[in-house]
């Protein structure tokens, strides 16, 4: 059977099916605005998610640089108090070897005093020993003399006490005995007249002796030295004499001799202080006269500048 080519007729529509196919079309065009816009709410949030991956990324990247920044911030602190510390270390390193030089340098020191005064005792010792021996062994003569010198003039802080007492006790006798020979031998001198020998004498004697009790050692020492023409040496026996003596005539003649002393030294004032003393003693003397003579020269020489007073030999003692 052959197919008809002739269009086939399209049966006519109603009002009803009309109404559906607007309703239908209304809900295809509906569809289609949900899904354009479900599709421009995908790409919306698309794009929001590609920028908040950015912004997340970014934020990654500043924690990033926040944490290296932090790291060589913490490393720059962390170097520049190391090297502080470091070089507090160091400064107090040197200041200790400071400290421990300059103790060392005082412990040497006070090493070297120790070893200096060990060494000064040790030669003090043996000094003493040699003194000790001497004073033990020598006679009477300038060996003995230099150990009694060597001996009054060593220095006991630097030995022992028990060595100090030895010396003392030992020179303490010596000292004696030479002393009582020298006042013997002065005392024979004074008899001979050999005034030089009285000084000599005499001079040891009170030296060795701390104190002198006989008036007339002074006496005959400070007359002696008149004749030997030693005045300065004169004044201190003669006014020694004059202060543990009375009123005597000898007395009187030592004033004349310390006046004389004291004018040969260049004292005047003393030397007429003395000649006033001596002549109130005994103003009717013999050597009264003498005396006011001696004193009216040292008055006229004071009252005319220039004037030296005259040097007369000694006057003799009184018989």
């Amino acid at each position: 059977m052959e197919e008809s080519s002739a269009p086939r007729s399209v049966p006519p529509v109603s009002e009803q099916q009309e109404g559906n196919y607007a309703v239908l079309r209304k809900e295809i065009l509906e569809a289609r605005n949900l899904i354009i816009k479900t599709d421009s709410l995908l790409k919306n949030l698309h794009a929001e998610l590609k920028q908040m991956g950015r912004k997340h990324e970014e934020q990654e990247k500043r924690h990033w640089m926040t944490s290296v920044t932090a790291y060589i911030a913490f490393a720059i602190i962390a170097s520049a108090g190391a090297i502080a510390y470091a070089r507090a270390e160091v400064r107090t390193a040197r200041d200790e070897a400071s400290s421990n030089e300059a103790r060392a340098v005082a412990l040497q020191k006070d090493a070297e005093k120790i070893k200096t005064a060990d060494q000064a005792r040790h030669d003090a010792s043996e000094k003493a020993m040699r003194v000790y021996d001497l004073l033990g062994t020598e006679k009477e003569g300038p060996g003995l003399n230099q150990a009694m010198t060597q001996a009054m003039h060593l220095d006991k802080s630097q030995i022992s006490p028990l060595e100090a007492r030895a010396i003392e006790d030992r020179a303490a006798g010596m000292k004696q005995k030479m002393a009582d020979m020298a006042l013997s031998a002065g005392q024979s001198a004074f008899r001979r007249q050999d005034w030089k020998g009285v000084s000599e004498q005499l001079g040891r004697y009170v030296e060795l002796v701390p104190k002198v009790d006989d008036a007339q050692v002074w006496y005959h020492l400070g007359s002696a030295r008149i004749q030997t023409r030693e005045f300065a040496g004169a004044i201190a026996p003669l006014e020694s004499f004059l202060k543990n003596t009375g009123g005597t005539k000898t007395a009187q003649y030592a004033g004349l001799l310390l006046g004389q002393a004291y004018e040969e030294t260049g004292n005047p004032q003393k030397a007429a202080a003395a000649y006033e003393r001596a002549e109130r003693l005994y103003p009717g003397s013999d050597f009264a006269p003498m005396i006011r003579n001696r004193l009216r020269k040292i008055q006229a020489a004071s009252n005319m500048p220039g004037v030296a007073p005259t040097t007369a030999a000694a006057p003799k003692p009184p018989q």
